[in-house]
């Protein structure tokens, strides 16, 4: 089930799965209240043993309408929503327009929400202090990647796909993999670029990650220009080939302002990659300064500079950094600890709502599903 009609770039790949997309048909935020009444309606219909949100506006619509329709919730939290710094990351977002957000998140959580899954221990700790939901119903469950993708050396090779945009292979290549927002900080790596050359005249910044945000891509375009580095900065857009420009790239970086967990660092890992990161809120729980990655100091152009100069000149280190980060990334983020750590989760959460259930005399799922049949379910 999808909130929002658009995008739905990923529905075919869920069909394929045998599983069937719904949407709930909002086109925006003020279409809240119309998406629990069709949720809710849906609920009474199917008899879900249990529902988990995600994001935002899906777990606001979920838990009040599972609350309505007596389907018991779980919501996973991926993002610091509420922090001062992603209050603060230069979006053009009033505060009480943040404010409204951040109590409706936390009515709705305390309304109708059974169990949380944060996808970092920092998110964790955020989801408990801003929406005041008690930490011990908090699951940390970190979200893993396709390890088997970006070990794969399919693709194209780095001669070929830096050609493309008239880069020479000689030259060293900076690469960031992320949405085009302010969130990302690409604003501090764009300004320690003309540092970054004075030491390595031949570097160049290409960025791979959507640029829905129009109005801030144009502002980095503008800084580039002023900048006089705008020809050694590439902006590639959304790419199907990101595992290739992981095993091309000489140094990853990861300058953001604020993160839930990091999944693009956490890949750059997994392919072998050297990585500079800020040390904000969940990176350090993701990398270690100086054994698999290397931290700097979030918006400091000078920080960001010479940590990228420093393993740009040397090569063993960025070698040695990168097999570590890969060897740390394949031991902690595989799918299948996670979907174990949720099926129990979900299993736990559906006997606590079928004890109460019964204590209530009632019942909150059709009597012929058993235990059995849970277990085979999951």
């Amino acid at each position: 089930m999808t909130v929002f009609s658009e995008p739905a770039h990923w529905v075919e790949s869920i069909n394929h799965l045998g599983v069937t997309v719904e949407s709930l048909g909002c086109q925006s935020l003020r279409d809240l209240p119309a998406g629990i009444t069709r949720l809710s309606r849906w609920l009474r219909v199917q008899h879900p043993d249990l529902m988990h949100t995600h994001l935002w506006a899906a777990n606001v619509i979920g838990r009040v309408a599972g609350r309505m329709a007596g389907v018991p919730v779980i919501s996973s939290v991926h993002n610091p929503d509420h922090e001062p710094e992603a209050w603060d990351d230069g979006s053009e977002v009033s505060l009480r327009k943040r404010r409204l957000v951040r109590d409706l998140d936390r009515w709705t959580a305390r309304f109708g929400c059974e169990r949380m899954v944060a996808v970092s221990e920092y998110v964790r700790r955020s989801a408990h202090r801003r929406l005041r939901f008690p930490l011990e119903r908090i699951e940390l469950i970190y979200n893993p990647i396709d390890a088997d993708a970006f070990q794969s050396s399919a693709g194209p090779k780095r001669g070929e796909l830096l050609g493309e945009y008239g880069i020479d292979e000689g030259d060293l290549m900076l690469l960031n993999v992320g949405r085009v927002t302010p969130q990302k900080g690409l604003l501090y790596a764009l300004r320690a670029l003309p540092l970054i050359r004075r030491r390595h005249p031949s570097v160049r910044l290409v960025s791979v990650g959507d640029a829905a945000d129009g109005l801030w891509l144009a502002r980095l375009e503008t800084e580039a220009r002023k900048l006089g580095v705008a020809d050694r900065v590439h902006f590639l857009g959304a790419r199907k080939d990101v595992g290739a420009f992981l095993r091309s790239c000489d140094l990853f970086i990861f300058p953001s302002l604020y993160e839930g967990l990091g999944i693009a660092l956490i890949e750059a890992m997994a392919s072998g990659r050297a990585c500079v990161a800020t040390r904000i809120g969940p990176i350090p729980e993701v990398l270690r300064h100086g054994v698999d990655g290397w931290l700097v100091e979030p918006a400091s152009v000078e920080s960001l500079a010479e940590g990228i100069c420093d393993l740009l000149a040397a090569p063993l280190r960025r070698e040695t950094l990168g097999r570590a980060a890969q060897a740390a990334a394949l031991a902690r983020f595989q799918p299948q600890p996670a979907a174990a750590k949720l099926a129990a989760l979900y299993q736990s959460v559906v006997a606590a709502d079928r004890r109460n259930s019964l204590h209530r005399g009632g019942t909150s799922m059709p009597a012929s599903v058993d235990r059995e049949t849970l277990a085979e379910k999951r």
